[in-house]
C-alpha cells in the first residue's frame, strides 16, 4: 500500500517497489539525451545508493573505517566519501548523533567535488537545505567560511540542526530571499553554490514526488525560478570569482540551456571542472559542453547536472555588515563562571543576549539562525549553555563522561533519559568513544539530560 508506506516516511525505494513507471513523455524527451537509456531505465529499477560523508574534523577518514560498524566502501571522485553497501538506516546510530558523518547520496556530493576551493574562500551556498553540500564545502575551508542560506523556514531549520551536529565552527546559517541577500553582499563571494530548485528528474527512484509531479509546464516553472536565482547570485560573485551552478534533473532547458543563457546575458564563461571527475560523468550537451552529466548507469548514484561559471564584470566588493558588541564586564562575568569548565579560550561576541564566536561577517537585515558557533544566553544573570557548544567544542570540556558505544547508557542518553555515572557536579558533555553526542548538568552522580528534544531516539 503505497500510501500507507509513504505515511510511514518511506520515500526512498526502487521503482518496481511502488509499481510506478518513468512518465512517457520524460521517455520521449530523453531517451536521445540519456546515453544508452535503456540501461538507465534498468538501473532505475534497481534499489538506489547510499552514500556517507566522514566528517574529517571529527575523526580521521583511516579512523572514521576502524569503527564503523557497516559495510563501506571508498567513493573514488572524493577524499572523505564512501558507498554504505549495508541496507540500514543510519540516522538513531550514536556515531551519527555525534556528528561524524553526513548520510548524502553519492551523486550528489560529486559538483562540490567537480572544484578545487581554497581554504581561504568566502563561500555561499544560497539553496543550502538539507546541509550535504554546505558541510562538504565547509570542512574544505580552513581560514575561510561559509554562508549557508535557504528559503523556506522549514527547510531552514533542518539545514541548521545538520550543521549543528556536525559541530561546524565556520557558517552562518541564514534563512532569507535571494533578493535581500543581494542587497547585502555585492562582489563579496569568491564562490557562491547555486544548487538550483528543479524538475528533480534525477530523483526518480528515490522520491515519488518527482515523478508525480513531472511535467513540461513544472519543468518551465523550473527554468524561471532558476533564472530569478542566478540573475541575484551573479552580482555576489567577486570579480574572477566563480559561480557552481547545479541541478539534479536532466532537463537540457534547466541545464545547458541555462548556463548558455546566464552567460550571454550576464557576462560570465563557462570554466572546465575538475578532470578527476571526468570518468564518472559524461559532457555536457550544446552549447556548454565544459559542463558535466552524472548518471546513475554510469556511476553509483542519483542524476546530477554541474557547471563552473566565471565572473568576468568589474564589480566593487561590498557587505552591508551587522554591528555585533563583545560582552561587558557583567555578562563577562557570568559567562566566565561557565566557561571554566572548557580548556580553550573562546573569542566571544553578544547579539541579542545571544552569545557566539563569530564565523565571518555576519550580514545586517537578514534573519540569521546561527551566526557562527551558538554558544549560549544569557538569562536572568544566568548562563543557558547551547548543543552548539558541545557538538563544536565537546572536547575540550574539563567535565566528561566517556561511555563506550556498547554501554546502554549511551542509548538511554539519546533518549532523553535521566542516566548515573561516577563524574564531578555541574556542566560536562557525554561522549561515546571519545566524540560529543551533547551536554549534561550532574548532581551527586545523575546526569540531567541536555540533549535538545527535537534531536531524541523516539524508541
Amino acid at each position: 500500500n503505497l500510501s500507507l508506506r509513504r505515511k510511514r516516511g518511506v520515500v526512498e525505494t526502487c521503482l518496481l517497489d511502488m509499481n510506478l513507471k518513468i512518465p512517457k513523455e520524460f521517455e520521449e524527451r530523453m531517451k536521445n539525451i540519456i546515453p544508452n537509456y535503456d540501461a538507465f531505465v534498468l538501473e532505475c529499477e534497481k534499489n538506489s545508493i547510499k552514500g556517507i560523508n566522514v566528517n574529517i574534523n571529527k575523526i580521521s577518514v583511516s579512523n572514521f573505517e576502524k569503527i564503523f560498524p557497516y559495510k563501506i566502501k571508498k567513493i573514488p571522485y572524493s577524499d572523505n566519501s564512501f558507498y554504505l553497501e549495508d541496507d540500514i538506516k543510519l540516522g538513531t546510530h550514536p556515531y551519527h548523533h555525534a556528528g561524524l558523518f553526513y548520510s548524502q547520496d553519492p551523486g550528489a556530493c560529486m559538483p562540490v567535488n567537480s572544484i578545487d576551493i581554497k581554504e581561504n574562500y568566502r563561500v555561499l551556498d544560497l539553496c543550502a537545505a538539507p546541509g550535504g553540500k554546505s558541510i562538504q564545502i565547509a570542512l574544505k575551508l580552513k581560514n575561510g567560511f561559509l554562508v549557508s542560506n535557504e528559503y523556506d523556514k522549514k527547510r531552514a531549520s533542518i539545514l541548521y540542526s545538520n550543521i549543528e551536529r556536525m559541530g561546524l565552527t565556520n557558517v552562518i546559517v541564514t534563512n532569507s530571499d535571494v533578493c535581500k541577500l543581494k542587497n547585502v553582499y555585492h562582489g563579496y563571494f569568491d564562490l557562491v553554490l547555486v544548487d538550483a530548485p528543479c524538475s528533480g528528474e534525477g530523483m526518480f527512484r528515490k522520491n515519488y514526488e518527482a515523478i508525480k509531479n513531472f511535467s513540461v509546464d513544472n519543468i518551465n516553472l523550473c527554468v524561471k525560478r532558476q533564472k530569478e536565482i542566478l540573475s541575484e547570485a551573479a552580482y555576489m560573485v567577486k570579480t574572477d570569482g566563480f559561480i557552481l551552478y547545479s541541478t539534479c534533473t536532466y532537463e537540457k532547458e534547466e541545464n545547458e540551456d541555462m548556463v548558455d543563457w546566464f552567460c550571454k546575458n550576464y557576462n560570465y564563461s563557462l570554466k572546465k571542472l575538475n578532470s578527476k571527475i571526468d570518468a564518472y560523468t559524461v559532457k555536457g550537451l550544446e552549447p556548454a559542453t565544459d559542463s558535466r552529466r552524472f548518471y546513475p548507469h554510469i556511476s553509483k548514484g542519483e542524476g546530477q547536472f554541474m557547471a563552473l561559471l566565471q565572473n568576468n564584470n568589474k564589480l566593487d566588493m561590498f557587505i552591508d555588515k551587522r554591528e555585533v558588541r563583545c560582552p561587558n564586564r557583567e555578562e563577562n562575568k557570568i559567562i566566565d563562571e561557565f566557561l571554566q569548565n572548557l580548556d580553550i579560550k573562546l573569542n566571544l561576541k553578544i547579539l541579542n543576549n545571544k552569545v557566539f564566536i563569530e564565523a565571518g561577517d555576519v550580514p545586517n537585515n537578514i534573519h540569521v539562525i546561527s551566526s557562527g558557533v551558538q554558544v549560549g544566553e544569557i538569562k536572568n544573570n544566568y548562563f543557558l549553555p547551547n548543543h552548539y557548544l558541545f557538538m563544536a567544542y565537546g572536547k575540550y570540556f574539563k567535565n566528561k563522561c566517556d561511555l563506550d558505544i556498547t554501554d546502554e547508557r549511551v542509548l538511554k542518553y539519546l533518549r532523553g533519559e535521566e542516566i548515573e555515572a561516577d563524574v564531578l557536579n555541574g556542566y560536562g558533555v557525554l561522549m561515546v568513544n571519545g566524540y560529543p553526542l551533547g551536554g549534561y548538568k550532574a548532581v551527586n552522580g545523575k546526569l540531567k539530560n541536555h540533549y535538545p528534544k527535537g534531536l531524541r531516539n523516539v524508541c
